[in-house]
């Protein structure tokens, strides 16, 4: 939200600079995103008047006549110029805020002294088709505009979803001044006189609109609205329609209401508020038919027996009735909508207003009243309106509830000791009325404070406005209850698992939980089966099935900018197939360690699956790869993860198909499910008699892999064999082509004796027995 500077000390009369602004707004849980100064208009840029407007035959531009303290000749295109209206206008030797000089120039052929500016060319707002358009006595001609548009600071706050009390100018000041800053509350007094209203309303859903507010005014002259409004309107981020257009944006900027002027010549009979109604349509003011859903809340007019849709509620009106330039008089709408509804309307509309954004956050339902007489206000010095003192006000709000509050538990709470008194008077500059004399407080909210219920809310209002700086920096003590004991294992356990990875090279990525069947299909993952009802984007539909996809975009992004890698990522998140379970994933492209002083570690299926061993070996666990196909992975360079024995997913190459359809190079993955199965740890002592270690080399077929040879060593050899582990493979001659040799390092170990070497020898004896019975040669 923009606040400008000079609107908000209107309310706040003693407010500090907008530097300071910034510090206090911050410890009232405001974020402040910049501050913007704003310039004056050059010395040059003066206020004129257009005389007269000649059209030129043949050309595209027309011949102004200005008065800017004397008469002056200006070429324009743009579509709005006429006679009657001010302008903005940049003498020969003005500087634009682009950088431009102008100077008297020739446009298509004609001489033109100076430039009539757009908002654009101004620099106040983005509009470039057409001139700012100023009442035709604003100021008087060749006046410079600095004068009426002096330097400007625009403050640019991030508000919170649960504050919506502060999406105005009046709401951040009434906040601000609970830190003891002096506060002028807006009391807008038109002065009304006995006019009949000529129009009804009738409310068919008071749960979508419990209330609304209807006002009246007439013999008014629409044009522009005054040039400090305007100026406000523009730094505040809306363009300026027309005074009465005007008054309604200022209004909901300046108090938090949204408000809607009909032009009351097209009223009917009145308005009744009602659901849509099957196969409705609707043209909104930014001119698009739209389909209206019977869960709509809709604004319709009354003529006859029929009803008319006339308005989205609290999203936007519709065309047959919006204010035009010869609108002499005006219907005034100030309602409450259910928030609920509104932000169902505005989502399934794809409509997104300054009205339902404040509607859907929470309206103050209290505030009608005052915004609408503000309006009033407004339009009467603008306009030269008759104000009909007569309103119709259909009121089926409900008081908030008071709030038990106990000062002791503030203090209890965030370990400070704030005097009673010094907190009730918190709560009173907040707005909040305190009854009783003594503990427990009943405290009832304002009625712009939707987002308090709790006692605890009443402890953060107190907390934020006596200083969060004042809370002691302490750890509280913390015991914890029996039923939770170890409630934190499982994190814990993802933080060890993420930081070992980290450790040993790997890069964390956090992608997107959001996927498409397309993408998946691409990649051969499960498909989905869960889809979202209202998805971002077409390939942002469903809940992904596995983590791996996201990890081949991420290198194909990577690898689109020119990043050569090596990559070593991973992913640790939820997947959605059957039931949501959490993943992690590995991806490896390129070598894993790559080598400075001397060659690196490599890269390739060993390389990752050596990384995936290391990982279970710093935290105590097993792991073992059994060849296995998958559809996602290489058909002769994939397998089954087990870990402590347990299945939990599985690693391999990127199948060649998919690599070739992305065109990634050959790229390596793991996927394991969370939690990993764990052993609980047992003490074993420091062996106290020595190990026996022999050496045995195997011939087999190529295709024979390690895993089977072990478990046929390990299943003869007997329980002493404490240690095997591979430590060579040959190929060649002697060796028949298609065979590979084996060799292996065995220990044999007994807890309670050494062993002898007659006992050693019987175990390889069984070993190399079961090897031949296999089929297998042993080597020499």
């Amino acid at each position: 939200m923009r606040i400008v500077y000079s609107w908000l000390q209107e309310f706040l009369p003693d407010a500090p600079g907008p530097e300071r602004l910034e510090e206090l707004l911050a410890g009232l849980g405001h974020e402040t995103e910049t501050i913007e100064h704003l310039p004056a208009p050059d010395p040059k840029i003066v206020f004129a008047r257009v005389l007269s407007v000649q059209e030129i035959p043949g050309l595209e531009v027309r011949r102004l006549l200005l008065d800017a303290g004397r008469e002056v000749q200006v070429i324009s295109g743009a579509p709005n110029a006429r006679s009657g209206i001010g302008v903005a206008l940049a003498l020969p030797g003005a500087v634009l805020p682009s950088g431009q000089e102008l100077s008297v120039r020739k446009i298509q052929g004609l001489e033109s002294y100076g430039m009539a500016l757009s908002p654009r060319e101004l620099a106040v707002g983005e509009y470039a088709g057409g001139l700012l358009e100023f009442p035709e006595a604003a100021l008087p001609p060749g006046t410079p505009l600095a004068e009426a548009w002096p330097e400007e600071s625009v403050i640019e706050i991030e508000i919170t979803p649960n504050r919506p009390d502060v999406l105005s100018v009046y709401g951040l000041a009434r906040d601000l001044a609970a830190l003891g800053l002096s506060l002028v509350h807006p009391e807008p007094r038109p002065k009304t006189t006995a006019l009949a209203l000529p129009f009804q309303v009738w409310i068919e859903d008071p749960k979508g609109c419990d209330r609304f507010t209807l006002s009246y005014a007439r013999n008014l002259r629409n044009g522009p609205s005054p040039l400090r409004a305007q100026r406000r309107l523009y730094a505040a981020g809306m363009r300026p329609i027309s005074a009465v257009v005007d008054a309604t944006n200022y209004t909901m900027l300046e108090l938090g209401n949204p408000l809607h002027a009909y032009d009351a010549r097209f009223l009917g009979q009145g308005i009744v508020v009602r659901r849509a109604r099957p196969e409705e349509r609707l043209v909104t003011l930014d001119g698009v038919e739209r389909s209206l859903d019977p869960r709509d809340l809709l604004i319709t007019l009354k003529q006859g027996d029929q009803t008319l849709p006339e308005g989205i509620a609290g999203v936007m009106g519709g065309q047959h009735s919006e204010v035009r330039p010869d609108t002499t008089e005006v219907a005034l709408e100030v309602a409450h909508f259910d928030p609920v509804s509104i932000r169902g309307t505005a989502k399934r509309q794809g409509l997104k207003t300054e009205a339902s954004y404040r509607f859907e956050r929470g309206v103050d339902p209290n505030g009608q009243v005052r915004a609408a007489l503000r309006f009033l206000e407004l339009v009467q010095q603008w306009t030269g309106a008759e104000v009909g003192e007569a309103r119709i006000d259909l009121d089926h709000t409900q008081p908030p509830q008071p709030i038990a509050f106990w000062p002791s538990h503030t203090n209890r709470l965030i370990g400070v000791e704030f005097p009673a008194d010094q907190q009730l008077g918190v709560l009173r500059r907040l707005g909040f009325e305190v009854v009783g004399q003594e503990p427990p407080y009943s405290v009832r909210p304002p009625s712009y404070r939707m987002d308090m219920g709790l006692e605890e809310d009443l402890i953060e209002e107190v907390a934020r406005v006596l200083g969060y700086d004042q809370i002691p920096v302490t750890l509280p003590s913390f015991f914890p209850a029996p039923d939770n004991l170890g409630v934190d294992q499982p994190y814990q356990a993802k933080e060890r698992l993420k930081a070992v990875l980290a450790g040993i090279g790997f890069q964390e990525v956090v992608n997107y939980s959001w996927s498409s069947p397309e993408t998946l299909a691409k990649y051969r993952a499960p498909a989905p089966t869960v889809a979202f009802a209202n998805p971002q984007a077409s390939d942002r539909t469903h809940l992904r099935t596995a983590l791996y996809p996201g990890l081949l975009q991420t290198l194909e992004f990577n690898l689109s900018q020119g990043e050569g890698g090596p990559f070593l990522l991973f992913e640790l998140g939820n997947v959605f197939q059957r039931e949501e379970t959490t993943h992690l994933a590995l991806l490896l492209c390129g070598e894993s360690v790559p080598g400075r002083w001397q060659p690196g570690l490599g890269g390739g299926f060993y390389a990752l699956k050596g990384l995936l061993e290391n990982t279970a070996a710093h935290l105590g666990a097993s792991l073992k790869v059994q060849k296995e196909p998958f559809a996602h992975l290489h058909p002769g360079i994939s397998g089954a993860v087990y870990w402590n024995g347990h299945r939990v997913g599985s690693i391999g190459q990127l199948h060649p198909g998919i690599a070739a359809q992305v065109e990634l190079p050959p790229t390596y993955l793991a996927e394991l499910e969370l939690p990993l199965p764990t052993l609980k740890s047992r003490f074993k002592d420091v062996a106290k008699f020595p190990a026996a270690l022999r050496d045995l080399a195997v011939v087999v077929p190529e295709a024979v892999p390690y895993a089977e040879l072990e478990a046929l060593i390990r299943g003869s050899a007997g329980e002493a064999l404490e240690g095997l582990e591979p430590f060579d493979v040959y190929r060649g001659a002697p060796l028949h082509p298609g065979e590979k040799s084996l060799a292996f390092h065995l220990s044999f170990r007994d807890p309670a004796r050494t062993l002898t070497d007659t006992e050693v020898e019987g175990f390889m004896a069984r070993v190399i027995q079961a090897l031949e019975a296999a089929g297998y040669a042993i080597r020499k």
